[in-house]
């Protein structure tokens, strides 16, 4: 306790770098300084990269089949909103040429009616 105290005096005092004061341990890699008070910290346990990497391997461990079959059924289910859409502009297509052919029937009678007024 006694050389950190005295390392933290030294650092503290400028004879060292602030960084001089940290102990690489195992997976402590120090930092980085990047100027103007910005630095990048490798210090891997600081970080937490460890406990973010195992929960994120977690999460997709343990929902991943439930968000896989949640997103197949909904896959199905656009899938059957589309078709259903298809059906019904099918059906328009159809119910939109036939009122073509009817209006054709009806102007062809109206010109009928208004040949025979005019004779």
């Amino acid at each position: 306790a006694g050389a950190m105290a005295s390392a933290g005096a030294i650092a503290a005092s400028g004879a060292l770098p602030a960084l001089a004061e940290e102990e690489g341990g195992l997976l402590n890699f120090g930092k980085i300084e990047l100027g103007g008070g910005f630095g990048l910290n490798l210090n891997i346990p600081e970080i937490n990269l460890i406990n973010i990497s195992i929960l994120v391997a977690g999460l997709f461990y343990f929902l991943g089949p439930v968000l896989g079959e949640s997103m197949a059924s909904r896959e199905k289910e656009i899938q059957s909103d589309i078709d259903d859409a298809i059906a019904k502009y099918n059906e328009a297509t159809a119910r939109l040429a036939e009122a073509k052919k009817a209006k054709e029937q009806a102007d062809q009678v109206v010109k009928e009616i208004n040949d025979s007024i005019s004779k």
